[in-house]
Order: C-alpha cells, then structure tokens, then sequence
C-alpha cells in the first residue's frame, strides 16, 4: 500500500531537473527535464536551454549596472525592445509593462514577428519572443524565451514556469 501511494505521488510530481544557479548562484531557475544545453556557441548567456524538439529557446543574460548608479529599467526595456522593432521588421514599438519577479522589479515584453500570409522557401519562420528584464541591483537579468509559432501549448507553458521559477538565493 505504501508503495503504491509513493508510487502515485511521484507520477503527479512535475518532472523538472534541479535548480540551475545564476549571477553568481544569486538565483536560480528550474527547467523542465528535457530541456537541454544547444549544441554550438550560446555567446555572453549566463546561461541557455533549448526545447527537445529545438522549437523554443530560454536564455539569460545580464547588463551591468555601473557602481552606484540605479537600473533604469524602463529605458533599457524601451531600448532592447527597439533592437528587436529594427531587426525583426515591426511597424510597431513592442509594449513595456511594469511587474515584480520574486519581490525584484521586472519589465516584460512581448515580441511577436509580422505574420506572413504566404512565406516563401527559405523564410524565417514566425517567432514570439518573452522578455523579463529584472532589477537585480547591480546588474540587470534579461531572461528571453524565443518560440517558434505557433508554439504548443506545453511549450508555451514551459516557458511560463520557467520565468516564474525564478528565485534569490
């Protein structure tokens, strides 16, 4: 009997790998068991996870903030997000919205690549890219999901638990 309710409880128990430090083991983030390391250079990233099926991305990297002075996260927000309008083609500026990541103040972004109606061979495909850029004093965190679209829903969801599993130290 005991092991069958074991047994029960481990098969309810989400499947995710251990906690993954950061910044310094600061903090931390839990990605899903079959999320692996990309094959090839993953540049200045803290730290980058990929997708078994390779259609989503998560990678964080980090500004730092000069000694003394404070992150101005609305103007490094605005800022990325003007890199992703220029190299992506958008027409439109991708909107900031203020919020909190583990009592840390955060901005987040939505970019979605323009829908084509018809792409032609050897087009890239559609892509949503999710910022969080955190207040993390002396530096700024920018945690980026990139997903192929349309994405499937436990991909989408992976990715949402991924920024929601991060946690000071």
């Amino acid at each position: 009997m005991k092991n069958a309710l074991l047994l029960g409880l481990l098969l309810v128990l989400p499947c995710h790998a251990g906690r993954e430090k950061i910044a310094k083991d600061k903090y931390s983030l839990e990605f899903p068991d079959d999320w692996k390391k990309p094959t090839g250079d993953t540049g200045a990233a803290l730290i980058v996870r990929e997708n078994k099926d390779g259609t989503a991305l998560f990678a964080v990297s980090k500004l730092a903030v000069k000694d003394g002075a404070k992150a101005d996260l609305d103007a490094t927000a605005k800022s990325v997000a003007a890199d992703y309008k220029k190299n992506m083609g958008l027409k439109e500026d991708p909107k900031v919205e203020p919020g909190e990541v583990d009592g840390l103040d955060a901005r987040f972004v939505v970019i979605a690549s323009p829908k084509k109606d018809k792409p032609a061979a050897g087009d890239d495909p559609a892509t949503a890219v999710y910022l969080v850029l955190v207040d993390a004093k002396t530096e700024v965190l920018i945690l980026q999901a990139t997903l192929a679209m349309p994405a499937a829903k436990k991909t989408s969801e992976a990715c949402l638990a991924i920024i929601q599993s991060f946690k000071r130290e």
